[in-house]
Parts: structure tokens; C-alpha cells; sequence
């Protein structure tokens, strides 16, 4: 199985981002792949069966979704027409300053953290369809940053950054208004909390809150607490507390990481919060609690 690396597209260890209109023939298969970067896919024309992480899809001009790094995937374009998508490559360090200020947009970690985890274990999460005027601004935003990236012309990696910005902060919207109109999925209630428990599992690191949580369940606020605490036996907060102390006790047992630097590694950007915390679920300070594990 290929397994793309990044240094296969990125041309600069410093600006680790590729663009490319590409054109999938009739009938051509894309054999299963994975890649170590992250991944956007936006379908201009024509369609194809999408096979992802054991769900099969179909895709349609308008879809666009993103591939978190290590998803193993492929493509059949269908035998009636050619298929034309933009790929866009980029290492999550490639806006490492910017998406801390995205992170703060819960439309932002839905579309771009929450939709494709839950992708990939429950079939039911479709890609994001874009409406015809959202389509046209998507491609005419998406050829300017293709042509940059192709013409190399001065500046133009501030530009290409300027305009990715933009395009996520775009497309976090579209995905937030469209969710609107969408006709809800009966998914029990079981299943809905088995993928957040995991979600959280993975994600304790990343920004999201109870209200983007329950609206992504398409439940109010009140029965999303309710429901997870009965699955749980805590609250989100609280069970996303422990899943952080957890992992920062193991630094605190494996490495010799300063305090600081584990409170901001596994999401803490408070020290005295994260001491707290800390201290409330192991009974110890997180410097006591090394001094001790050692």
C-alpha cells in the first residue's frame, strides 16, 4: 500500500503546502493509499465511489471534505464522465500561529476536527455538499491559489497563506449554515455517544465545546449532558479533564518536559488551572506526582 510521504509534494521544509487541479479518467481506479499530511478534496465535475476507512461513498460535484493524516483511501471515477477535483496538501504546521485563532471558531472544529473523525468510524456523516454559489466562490478562490502556487511570482506564499485562510474560514461557514437545512439521521443515542467518547479520547488536546458537541448530535444541550453522563458517569468537561491529567501524568512518568510545557501540550493554556486540575483528580501537584512515579 503507497503511503505518501510529505517531502514527496513539499517543496520547502518551511512551507509545507501543494495545490492541483487534477483530472481522474473514466473508469480509473486509484488504488488504496494514506498519506503522513492533511488532506482537502474539493470535486469540481463528474463522480466517483470513495472508499474510506471501510465505508464506501459516493461523490458528487460540489463535495468537498477533509482527510485527516494516516486514513487509508481510494477512488473509482465513474465510467460516464471524468472526474475533477482540487487536492490540497498541507502539514497541520503550516498554519501553526493561525489555526490556534481558527480553533476558536466552533464552526472551524466542526467542519474541520469533529465531521472527519466521526467520518471515519460511523457511515452516516456525509461529506459537506456546497450549494451552487458556495461551489463557483470555492473554485474561482481555489484556481487563485493554484496559480500562485504554479507562477511563484513575489509574495507569493504570504498570498497562498492569506487565501487558504480565508477558504477555511469560508468553508467552516458554509458548513455550519448548510447543517441547518440538513434533514437529521436517526443514529441511537448508543452510537452518538460512543463516537464522542473517542472523539475525546483522541482530541483531548483540541479546543470544543458541550454546545458544538450536542449541536453536532443534533441534540439540545440538556439531553447531550444528560446522555453522556449516563454513558459515562461524568460530565463532558469533567471527562475530558481526565483524559488530559491522564496523559499528562505519563509525561510527567516518561519525560522530562517542564510543567509548563505538559499543561500546554495536552490542552491546558493555564498553568494554575492545569496545577488545579491536576491536583483534584491525582490528589498530588503535578511536581509532587513526578517526584513520587520515579
Amino acid at each position: 500500500m503507497t503511503v505518501y510521504r510529505g517531502d514527496m509534494f513539499f517543496q520547502q521544509d518551511d512551507f509545507p503546502f501543494y495545490i492541483q487541479r487534477y483530472t481522474i479518467e473514466r473508469g480509473e481506479h486509484i488504488p488504496t493509499h494514506t498519506h503522513e499530511f492533511v488532506e482537502l478534496v474539493f470535486v469540481v465535475e463528474g463522480s466517483a465511489i470513495h472508499e474510506m476507512s471501510g465505508h464506501t461513498y459516493r461523490l458528487a460535484a460540489g463535495d468537498v471534505f477533509v482527510l485527516e493524516p494516516h486514513v487509508y483511501h481510494s477512488y473509482t471515477c465513474s465510467p460516464d464522465k471524468e472526474t475533477i477535483v482540487y487536492n490540497v496538501l498541507f502539514d497541520t504546521t503550516f498554519l501553526q500561529q493561525e489555526m490556534e485563532v481558527l480553533q476558536q471558531m466552533p464552526s472551524f472544529v466542526g467542519f474541520f476536527y469533529l465531521v472527519p473523525f466521526l467520518r471515519k468510524s460511523q457511515s452516516f456523516i456525509p461529506y459537506h455538499p456546497l450549494t451552487p454559489s458556495q461551489k463557483l466562490q470555492l473554485q474561482s478562490h481555489l484556481q487563485t491559489i493554484a496559480d500562485e502556487f504554479r507562477q511563484r511570482r513575489e509574495g507569493y506564499q504570504l498570498m497562498i497563506k492569506t487565501r487558504w485562510i480565508e477558504c477555511l474560514v469560508w468553508l467552516s461557514r458554509y458548513h455550519q449554515e448548510n447543517r441547518k437545512s440538513e434533514k437529521p439521521t436517526a443514529i441511537s443515542d448508543q452510537a452518538w455517544m460512543e463516537s464522542i467518547v473517542n472523539y475525546v479520547e483522541l482530541h483531548y488536546y483540541q479546543p470544543f465545546t458541550l454546545q458544538q458537541l450536542s449541536q453536532l448530535c443534533g441534540m439540545s444541550v440538556s439531553s447531550f449532558t444528560a446522555k453522556f453522563k449516563e454513558a459515562t458517569g461524568l460530565s463532558l468537561v469533567d471527562y475530558k479533564h481526565t483524559v488530559q491529567v491522564r496523559h499528562a501524568a505519563e509525561l510527567l512518568r516518561t519525560t522530562d518536559k517542564k510543567v509548563l510545557d505538559i499543561a500546554l501540550e495536552v490542552g491546558f493554556g493555564d498553568i494554575s488551572f492545569f496545577n488545579r486540575m491536576f491536583r483534584k483528580h491525582t490528589g498530588v501537584t503535578p511536581r509532587e506526582y513526578r517526584k513520587v512515579s520515579r
